[in-house]
């Protein structure tokens, strides 16, 4: 799927959107559909 380093970068953004405390629920839940969606997706 994504290489190694683009792995990393995209697991350490998804853990900071997931443990964030600024953000509303509201938020955060559109962030994780955005970025189910983006990853889903294939040029």
């Amino acid at each position: 799927m994504l290489p190694k380093e683009q792995s990393i970068a995209f697991g350490r953004f998804y853990k900071s959107v997931r443990e964030n405390e600024v953000l509303d629920p509201k938020t955060t839940l559109l962030l994780h559909f955005a970025v189910a969606m983006a990853v889903g997706c294939h040029p």
